[in-house]
């Protein structure tokens, strides 16, 4: 008798699609954070739009967000680690893209490393 109960819980989860009510057919396919992945989640919310007057609120070494080629960056992680030290200061708060572009060593590794930052676009 037993094996009989574990061999029905064990057939349970394939027979369950079947025998599931309309109504818990629809809540169980509202997507909810946990069932959004994260790639879908961190694009979102790399697409909201903020303007530069948003971006001038955050200054400084311990906040600094900065707008290039219409995207927005909060690179306040990367201020200490940044190879040119303290030159990314200058772009805080401000639409640093002739800055960031006039930098030669801006090549490819570090507007790959850029993308880690991005929060939105500019607006």
């Amino acid at each position: 008798m037993k094996k009989q109960i574990l061999i029905a819980f064990a057939l349970l989860p394939a027979l369950g699609a079947g025998c599931a009510s309309s109504s818990m057919t629809a809540v169980q396919s509202q997507p909810t954070a946990a069932t959004i992945p994260a790639a879908e989640t961190e694009n979102t919310a790399a697409n909201r739009a903020y303007t530069l007057d948003d971006v001038t609120k955050h200054a400084s070494a311990s906040d600094c967000w900065m707008a290039i080629d219409g995207k927005v960056y909060d690179v306040t992680k990367a201020v200490d680690n940044h190879p040119g030290g303290p030159a990314i200061l200058k772009g805080c708060g401000t639409d640093a893209t002739q800055m960031f572009n006039g930098v030669e060593k801006h090549g490819g590794k570090a507007r790959d490393m850029l993308q880690n930052y991005q929060i939105g676009l500019l607006k």
